[in-house]
C-alpha cells in the first residue's frame, strides 16, 4: 500500500482490466468523435465516453485502500453511472432516424432525473439517500467497500433501466426493418447493450458470479469488442441507416405503409398531399380514397364489400378490361397495349381503372368524386382475412391507377402495392406507393393521337398511290391507244378522244395535289365572316347560276374560325354540285347555319336529281363519282376535298340524298372564339 493526498492505494488483478475495457471504450469513442459529422455519432462518442469514466472510475475503487479513496471515486463513478442511460437513448433515437425527436427540450427532460440524482449523491452524507456509510471489509488480500443503497439510487436505476430498455426496442424494431447489412450493424449493438445491462441488473439482484464486485464495468471490454466490430467490419458510421425524415418525407412520390388489418401505420407529407388528406394515421386505408358509399371498403379480392353492390374485378389476364355498375351508372375500362391503363370519366365524375402489368384492379366507383382502388394480381387476395398466409406472397402485389377530382382539376395517381414482411418471412403489412401520373398519361394520349394521324397520313398516302395506279393510268392507256389508231387511220375524231382524256388526267392531278395540301401547309386559323365569303362564291358563279336560272337563298351566316381560302374552296365545290346535278328543272339551293354544342352547324341542300342509296355510303371516296358516267361529270374528287377542308377545321360531314327530291350536306364548323382545333379521326371512305 501507499499514500498520497490522504488517498490510499492497493494492487488488485482487477484495475488493468478495466483500465483496458476503459481504453477500448475511450478509442471507440474518439473514432466516433471524428465522424461526428454523421448523425449519430456525437451522442454515442459521449455514450463511450460516459462507459470510459464508469469503467476507469471502478478501476480506481478498486485500487483504493481506505474509504476517502474508493469514497471519491466510487462518486466519481456514478457519473459515468448517471450518463449511461441518456447517452444511449440519445444515439438510438438519432440511429433509428428519430433524429426530430431529440430536441433540446426533450434533452432537458431526460436529464432532469439524471442532474437531480448527482445532485444528491454531491450531498449524500448528509441524507444517505444514494447510499449508506462506507465499511471497508477484508476479501483475501483485497479492501472491499460494503455499503447499501439508498431510494435515490433505486429510483434513478428504474430510471436509467427504462431508457436503456427504451433505445433497445428503438434497435429491436429497426433489426425487423433494415435490410440484411444493417442488421448486423443492429444486431451487435443489442448484444453490446445487453450483456453490459445483464452484468448490471446480475450485481443488484445478487446473482453475480463475483458477489462482492460489481461485473457491469467488466463487461464494457465484451461491449466494446462488439461496438469495434459494429465500426470497423459492419462500417457502423458508415452504412448508418439513413434517417426517414431525410429519404421518405423528401420523396415527391407518396408513400402509405399498412399494417395487417389494412390501418395506416404511417403516410410521408407527399402521400397525404396526393391523397388530399391530413391525419391518415390509425385509419383504414379505404377512407383514404374517395367513396359514395359510407363506411365501404375497398375490396381486395375481387368480391363485393359495401352492402351488395357490385364491385369491379378483373380476371387477371393481361390487357383485359372489365365493367362495373354503380347506381346503375356503367363504367368501363378500355385496355392499352395489354399492360397499360385507361382512366375515364363517367357522368362528370366516376372512373374506369385497366389492370397494369397483367395484375388485376379491385375498384369502387363513385359518381361525382374519383374512384378508390387497390389492386391485386389477378388471383384472390387474402389479405383481409387475419388466417391468410403468411409468406409475402398472398396476392397482395400489384399496380393500379385511380382518378381524383381536385380544386386544382383531375389528377390521375398511379398505386403500387408491395407486401411488408420481417426476417422470418411474416407478413407485417404492405407499402402503397403513389406517384402522380396526370402529365404522363397527358403526354401518352398527345403521342398515340399523333401516332394515329401519322397512321391514317400513311394510309392516305397508299390511297394516292392505289388511286395513281388505278384512275389516273386509265385515261392515258386510252390515249395511247387513241394515238396508235390516229396513226394508222387519221380519224379526228380519236385525236379529240385523246385531248379529252388527257385534260380529265389533268383535272385529275390539280384535285390530287389540292386535295393533299389541305391541313399540310401550317396556315394558321383566323376569324372567316361566311356571310362575306359566300357572296364572293356566288359571285364567281354568277353566270353559271344565271344560265341554269337557279335559285340560291342563303340565310345569316356566323363568323368561324379557319382558313379562308380552303372555306371558300368548299362552299364553292357544294354549290358547283349542286348546280351539276340539279337536273331538268331549274336548281333550287339553300344554305343555312345554326350554333352547335361544338361551333356552328351548316346546311347545303338542293332538289336535284339526288343518290342513289348504294352509293351515298361512297360518296367522299376519292374519284368517286356516284354512279355517274358522263364525261362533263367532274373528276369525283369535289365531296373528297370538302370532308378533308372540314376534318381539317375539326368538324364533321355527312350526306342525306334521296334519288328524285335532291341531297342535303351537313357540316360543322369552330366558333371563332374556339381558335384552331385538332384534325379529327375520319372514317375508312375519307382514307
Amino acid at each position: 500500500m501507499f499514500t498520497a493526498v490522504g488517498w490510499e492505494w492497493q494492487f488488485t488483478p482487477f484495475t488493468p482490466i478495466l483500465l483496458l475495457a476503459g481504453g477500448v471504450m475511450a478509442s471507440i469513442g474518439a473514432y466516433a468523435w471524428r465522424h461526428r459529422e454523421v448523425t449519430g455519432a456525437t451522442s454515442f462518442a459521449v455514450l463511450m465516453a460516459t462507459a470510459t469514466l464508469w469503467a476507469v472510475a471502478y478501476a480506481l475503487q478498486l485500487a483504493g485502500a481506505n474509504a476517502a479513496t474508493i469514497g471519491f471515486w466510487a462518486d466519481l463513478n456514478h457519473v459515468g453511472v448517471a450518463g449511461v442511460p441518456v447517452a444511449w437513448l440519445c444515439f438510438t433515437l438519432q440511429f433509428t432516424g428519430r433524429d426530430a425527436w431529440l430536441t433540446r427540450r426533450t434533452l432537458l427532460a431526460l436529464s432532469v432525473v439524471p442532474a437531480i440524482y448527482l445532485l444528491l449523491l454531491a450531498t449524500n452524507d448528509a441524507h444517505h439517500l444514494v447510499r449508506g456509510p462506507i465499511e471497508l471489509e477484508t476479501v483475501g488480500t483485497m479492501v472491499v467497500s460494503e455499503h447499501a443503497f439508498g431510494p435515490a439510487f433505486w429510483l434513478h436505476a428504474a430510471y436509467g433501466y427504462a431508457l436503456m430498455a427504451a433505445g433497445t426496442v428503438l434497435l429491436a424494431h429497426l433489426l425487423f426493418w433494415s435490410p440484411a447489412v444493417y442488421r448486423r450493424q443492429v444486431g451487435l449493438l443489442i448484444v453490446g447493450v445487453a450483456v453490459a445491462a445483464g452484468a448490471n441488473a446480475s450485481y443488484h439482484l445478487g446473482v453475480s458470479p463475483v458477489g462482492h464486485l460489481d461485473p457491469t464495468p467488466f463487461s464494457f471490454a465484451v461491449s466494446g469488442a462488439l461496438f469495434f466490430l459494429a465500426i470497423y467490419h459492419y462500417r457502423l458510421f458508415d452504412l448508418r441507416p439513413v434517417a426517414r425524415a431525410l429519404v421518405v418525407d423528401t420523396l415527391r412520390e407518396g408513400v402509405v405503409v399498412l399494417d395487417t388489418a389494412d390501418r395506416v401505420v404511417d403516410a410521408n407529407d407527399a402521400a397525404r398531399r396526393l391523397l388530399g388528406v391530413d391525419e391518415v394515421i390509425g385509419r383504414p386505408v379505404d377512407s383514404l380514397f374517395p367513396s359514395d358509399v359510407d363506411g365501404s371498403s375497398v375490396p381486395t379480392d375481387g368480391r363485393s364489400t359495401d352492402g351488395g353492390r357490385d364491385a369491379f374485378a378483373t380476371d387477371g389476364s393481361t390487357g383485359g378490361g372489365a365493367t362495373s355498375r354503380a347506381d346503375g351508372i356503367a363504367e368501363t375500362v378500355a385496355p392499352i397495349d395489354g399492360d397499360g391503363s385507361a382512366v375515364d370519366s363517367i357522368d362528370g365524375g366516376g372512373s374506369a381503372v385497366l389492370p397494369v402489368d397483367g395484375g388485376g384492379s379491385a375498384v369502387l366507383p363513385v359518381d361525382g368524386g374519383g374512384s378508390a382502388v387497390l389492386p391485386v394480381d389477378g388471383a384472390d387476395d387474402p389479405v383481409d382475412r387475419e388466417d391468410g398466409p403468411t409468406d409475402g406472397t398472398d396476392g397482395s402485389v400489384g399496380d393500379g391507377e385511380i382518378v381524383l377530382e381536385t380544386d386544382a382539376g383531375r389528377r390521375i395517381l398511379h398505386l403500387s402495392v408491395t407486401p411488408v414482411v420481417d426476417v422470418r418471412g411474416d407478413r407485417l403489412g404492405r407499402s402503397i406507393v403513389v406517384r402522380d401520373v396526370t402529365e404522363t398519361r397527358r403526354l401518352r394520349a398527345e403521342l398515340e393521337d399523333t401516332l394515329e394521324r401519322l397512321r391514317r397520313s400513311n394510309e392516305e398516302l397508299e390511297s394516292f398511290a392505289a388511286v395513281v395506279s388505278h384512275d389516273l393510268r386509265e385515261p392515258l392507256r386510252t390515249t395511247e391507244r387513241q394515238l396508235a389508231l390516229f396513226e394508222a387511220d387519221g380519224d379526228e375524231a380519236l385525236v379529240a378522244a385523246a385531248r379529252e382524256n388527257a385534260e380529265r388526267a389533268q383535272e385529275m392531278i390539280a384535285d390530287l395535289l389540292a386535295y393533299s395540301r389541305i391541313g399540310r401547309d401550317g396556315e394558321e386559323f383566323g376569324p372567316v365572316d361566311c356571310d362575306r365569303l359566300l357572296t364572293d362564291v356566288l359571285a364567281a358563279l354568277r353566270f353559271e347560276i344565271e344560265d341554269r336560272d337557279a335559285t340560291v337563298e342563303v340565310g345569316e351566316l356566323p363568323t368561324v374560325a379557319g382558313v379562308d381560302h380552303q372555306l371558300r374552296r368548299l362552299f364553292q365545290n357544294l354549290l358547283s354540285n349542286a348546280l351539276e346535278y340539279a337536273g331538268e328543272e331549274p336548281p333550287e339551293i339553300e344554305v343555312t347555319a345554326t350554333a352547335a354544342e361544338d361551333g356552328w352547324a351548316f346546311s347545303v341542300r338542293d332538289a336535284g336529281v339526288g343518290i342513289e342509296p348504294a352509293y351515298v355510303d361512297r360518296a367522299f371516296e376519292l374519284f368517286d363519282r356516284a354512279g355517274r358516267t358522263d364525261p362533263d361529270g367532274g373528276t369525283g374528287m369535289g365531296l373528297s376535298i370538302c370532308r378533308r377542308i372540314v376534318s381539317a377545321h375539326g368538324g364533321e360531314i355527312d350526306i342525306d340524298s334521296t334519288p328524285g327530291e335532291g341531297t342535303t350536306i351537313r357540316f360543322t364548323l369552330p366558333d371563332v372564339d374556339d381558335g384552331p382545333p385538332r384534325e379529327r379521326s375520319r372514317p375508312a371512305a375519307d382514307r
